[in-house]
């Protein structure tokens, strides 16, 4: 059974034991995922194994070595992830000897680059029934739309219309910025900003704070702290989305500084070639500091919520100040 991502909640399979999700916009893999780990996990699903493709004599035992689950009644989740060529060989055979009718205690999940799937392939004909497969390949436009419509659902529907308007014409095939800006909208909305104030933010602020960012990579400090304080002149409101950027900044640095290859970390998150070797060049220069800024965001972040009695602009500017003159 095909099922498309934007609305695979409504059509997934309760009976399903293979979820094959196939496609390369990772961001709606990314939530198909998320779901489908956390449907499991709230059905017992409390163990997870993960596969690279290749792996066949690894996958084939962890099968047959958990068929009927334990004494304990384990259920357990296989994830086996498909990144790059062709669907591999070893991985079909794999698929066309067990028998998914008698796996009531596993789940698989299959993360495949493939961009089409046969509803013809052997493994999936024979197991019609216990199988699903989510499209998450480019969307067209109208999907593209309705996609950002839906994750605009916490704006009520008029602004949401407007917004993802904006957002389409802005950044049109690109889900990663879509997301990214989206998150930034959910953080202006939860400091409770009226919706004058949060229309005027998407239209005059919301890429200032990125502008911000740009300037930080290259370690400029007086354009930085320029910016900053045009941000904060023109609409204080944004002052979380500030916040915002900057975790980001940092955080996403870290997370790439400790993965086995930063700038494939990188370039799996979608980012811009030229980007990509700021940050590389950030992290380079900043490797010693980082979680000391990490440490400096947190308490940012506390003084914003009031929890710490400082001026959390002022906090921000000794931050970059702090970046700038590393």
């Amino acid at each position: 059974m095909k099922i498309s991502s934007l609305n695979f909640k409504n059509n997934l399979r309760g009976n399903a034991v293979l979820s094959l999700i196939h496609g390369k916009e990772m961001i709606l893999k990314n939530e198909v995922k998320d779901f489908l780990t956390k449907e499991f996990a709230d059905q017992g699903f409390d163990e997870t194994i993960i596969f690279e493709a290749n792996e066949s004599d690894g996958l084939l035992s962890a099968i047959q070595n958990n068929l009927g689950g334990d004494l304990f009644g384990s259920q357990l989740i296989i994830k086996v992830v498909h990144s790059e060529g062709r669907f591999p060989k070893g991985l079909s055979e794999i698929l066309e000897k067990i028998d998914l009718d008698n796996m009531s205690n596993i789940k698989i999940i299959i993360d495949s680059i493939s961009e089409s799937i046969s509803s013809n392939t052997k493994w999936i004909k024979d197991n019609k029934e216990l199988v699903q497969i989510i499209e998450c390949t480019k969307l067209k436009p109208l999907d593209e739309k309705k996609w950002l419509r839906d994750k605009l659902n916490f704006l009520d529907k008029t602004s949401a219309d407007k917004v993802a308007k904006h957002l389409f014409e802005l950044n049109s095939s690109n889900l990663v910025a879509h997301r990214n800006d989206i998150e930034t909208l959910k953080i202006l909305h939860s400091a409770e900003i009226d919706s004058v104030s949060l229309e005027n933010s998407i239209n005059s602020s919301i890429h200032a704070p990125y502008e911000l960012e740009d300037c930080l990579l290259n370690f400029n400090e007086k354009r930085s702290i320029k910016i900053l304080r045009q941000i904060k002149q023109n609409d204080p409101n944004s002052l979380a989305l500030v916040i915002w950027v900057l975790d980001k900044l940092i955080s996403t640095s870290l997370m790439a500084k400790k993965s086995a290859s930063p700038k494939k970390y990188l370039e799996n998150a979608k980012m811009w070639n030229s980007k990509i070797s700021l940050y590389l060049s950030f992290m380079r220069k900043m490797e010693s500091s980082l979680s000391s800024l990490s440490k400096d965001i947190f308490e940012i972040e506390k003084t914003f919520k009031g929890i710490k009695r400082l001026d959390a602009w002022k906090e921000v500017e000794r931050l970059i100040i702090k970046i700038c003159a590393s």
